[in-house]
């Protein structure tokens, strides 16, 4: 089994399991007994951005300082120094998801035109052109 495929059964809500999953999850927990203390972690940590419970974020962290998972208390101190943006994170419905796609798709265009081309060309690739944005506009009224 892949470690994603592992990550994922880890983090699912135990009432979204298949039957599959369930013997697979049953499984894993069967040969590394330290899975189950890890999904507990996933799942209050989860349940935090479900419920979005600041005081439950703080008292998350609090726990998981005291972990013996060595790579979840650093993750823990991380999210402490950005604590004002983790919070606003958790209490807001906000996102800027629409703002890192976009980003990424431009330098996706970019990232094979580089040495290339210039910005002219970086332009036309990534603004639409006036004839489509035109003509579409026309089909649509």
């Amino acid at each position: 089994m892949a470690p994603k495929h592992a990550a994922f059964l880890m983090a699912q809500a135990p009432d979204k399991f298949t039957p599959e999953q369930q013997k697979l999850f049953d499984r894993l927990t069967e040969c590394c007994p330290d899975l189950l203390p890890l999904r507990k972690i996933a799942l209050a940590f989860r349940d935090v951005f479900a419920t979005a419970d600041a005081v439950a974020l703080f008292g998350w962290i609090q726990e998981i300082k005291r972990s013996r998972f060595g790579p979840l208390v650093r993750f823990a101190y991380g999210l402490q120094k950005d604590i004002v943006a983790v919070t606003a994170a958790v209490e807001t419905e906000w996102s800027n998801g629409q703002t890192e796609g976009q980003i990424n798709r431009l330098k996706a265009i970019k990232r094979p035109m580089y040495g290339r081309a210039g910005f002219a060309q970086l332009r036309a690739r990534v603004l639409p052109s006036p004839v489509l944005t035109t003509s579409a506009s026309v089909n649509s009224s």
